[in-house]
């Protein structure tokens, strides 16, 4: 199984952070994670109907304040999907929004790093696992 993590950010400089980050989370993990991008809520979606993605990691600054919209109207396209929102530090108060919506986790952009990232990463991998487990028997 090598899950497919989604990067949804119309920033360069947040694309190349996160990468960044997530090449120095994946030597803290046991497994290999397929990547994709893109770049604008268009793009999000035509990725989102393919329904060949396991994970989004979505960059706040792609729906600004309709971010938690974002997130209901992602989930209720493909509810198997894990979304990780990456908040601006002056919107905290989101987290819980993002929450209630279906995230995952949410986590200021200002705070993550690849610890973060790479526990993130393994407990949605070893969730998979065993979601795949389940639906075999």
């Amino acid at each position: 199984m090598l899950p497919q993590l989604l990067i949804a950010t119309p920033d360069d400089n947040s694309l190349s952070l996160i990468y960044s980050i997530l090449d120095a989370a994946l030597c803290l993990t046991p497994f290999d994670i397929a990547t994709a991008e893109a770049r604008s809520q268009a793009e999000l979606f035509e990725r989102i109907e393919l329904h060949q993605d396991d994970i989004v990691l979505l960059d706040w600054q792609l729906a600004g304040s309709e971010t938690p919209n974002l997130v209901r109207d992602l989930l209720s396209r493909n509810p198997r999907l894990r979304v990780v929102v990456l908040l601006p530090e002056h919107y905290r108060p989101y987290r819980q929004l993002i929450w209630e919506a279906g995230a995952c986790n949410g986590i200021p952009k200002e705070h993550m790093d690849q610890e973060w990232l790479s526990t993130v990463l393994c407990i949605m991998y070893r969730a998979m696992e065993r979601e795949d487990k389940l639906s075999a028997k």
